[in-house]
């Protein structure tokens, strides 16, 4: 029974003694192995925080650090002045309607009663004028003024002038005729020959003006070149009648100006009566197709 336990306590000794030194063979490589996988950790979460929390970054302009990430920055746009810039939109993205009747309708409706004056249809050859003293200042003056600026915000730049020049041109012919501005004095001073001749050579320069308005509508639709001949013919007429002091070139005038007062208005009503809000389009006379030109600002806004 001695040896029995004896050996057995000798088996169980050695056996705890076994395993004592088997983990204490064992811990130092642990440890070791233990240190290996943290150093691998760290490696590989280091680059990252590098990458999160950059030195010396600078996102101000000009760039204080030219290379922050290990790369050189990106350029500065070359076109970033351009982008502070106020460029007008072409006319299909305005707002502004097209003005063109309201400058011809103006323009028709006092050329229709002047000219009935000048030629005598009314109240006599030469008489009645100072009735369209209100109507040239307020209708075929500020109205077919403001009329051609519209058109050149709207891009059009012949319709501008001619309605601009001539609301201009009524303007000044109404506040003429208006007591105490000093141009009814100052021609009641001038000899009537002076007079005469000075509203001729009046005449004389619009009706340059008139004939380049005119080589501007050949290539337009039939209408618009009735209107400008015979509004040329009526400055034609009456300039020689003025000068020349022939009563019947001036009559001729003011026909030749009552039927482009008439022409007038059926191109404003050949604008507005249309399709969408009557039963046909007025007839025109579109004899001239023009190429179609590309509009270079219509890119930028596709």
């Amino acid at each position: 029974m001695t040896d029995t336990g004896t050996r057995r306590s000798a088996s169980s000794g050695g056996s705890g003694s076994g395993r004592g030194v088997s983990s204490t063979h064992s811990s130092p490589a642990a440890a070791q192995e233990q240190n290996g996988e943290k150093a691998y950790n760290e490696q590989q979460q280091q680059p990252q925080q590098q990458q999160q929390q950059p030195q010396n970054v600078s996102f101000a302009y000009p760039y204080n650090n030219p290379y922050p990430f290990g790369m050189p920055p990106p350029a500065p746009p070359a076109m970033a002045p351009q982008e502070l810039q106020l460029i007008a939109p072409p006319p299909q993205f305005r707002r502004f309607g097209n003005a063109a009747a309201l400058g011809l309708i103006t323009f028709g409706i006092c050329t229709v009663q002047e000219s009935m004056m000048q030629a005598g249809m009314s109240v006599g050859y030469g008489h009645g004028y100072g009735a369209m003293t209100a109507q040239s200042i307020a209708v075929a003056g500020i109205a077919q003024l403001l009329a051609g600026l519209w058109q050149i915000a709207n891009g059009d730049t012949f319709e501008g002038a001619a309605f601009t020049s001539f609301g201009a041109s009524w303007l000044a012919k109404g506040l003429g005729q208006v007591p105490g501005i000093g141009v009814i004095a100052f021609q009641a001073a001038e000899a009537p020959d002076v007079v005469r001749k000075q509203n001729g050579i009046v005449g004389l320069a619009w009706s340059i003006w008139v004939f380049i308005l005119l080589a501007g509508n050949v290539k337009s639709h039939v209408a618009n070149i009735v209107l400008f001949f015979t509004l040329n013919m009526q400055l034609d007429f009456s300039c020689a009648g003025s000068w020349l002091d022939h009563e019947r070139l001036t009559k001729a005038g003011g026909w030749f100006g009552f039927f482009c007062g008439l022409s007038a208005m059926y191109n404003a009503a050949a604008i507005l009566l249309n399709e969408e809000n009557f039963w046909f389009n007025l007839p025109v006379g579109n004899w001239y197709t023009p190429t179609p030109i590309e509009d270079e600002e219509a890119g930028v806004y596709a």
